[in-house]
């Protein structure tokens, strides 16, 4: 059985289509809105995005390089 995740081109697009509806709503609070605690709000989640892709790209690029200790004829 292959590891591969069903249906990847519609989460792909679902996840795209999601990340440019926020960066819509995110031009228009940050460009025109006149409430801080909305910008503020905004401006959190994108920080919270970026710490979330470094964190995965950290995991995935370090999770490949990590190999079990082997304990005698137990692998």
């Amino acid at each position: 059985m292959k590891p591969t995740i069903p249906h990847l081109r519609i989460v792909v697009a679902a996840s795209a289509l999601a990340i440019l509806g926020y960066a819509g709503f995110s031009i228009w609070v940050v460009g025109w809105s006149t409430d801080a605690a909305m910008r503020g709000d905004v401006i959190g989640t994108w920080k919270s995005f970026a710490v979330a892709a470094f964190t995965f790209w950290i995991g995935s690029s370090s999770g490949g390089k990590a190999t079990p200790k082997s304990e005698g004829d137990n692998p």
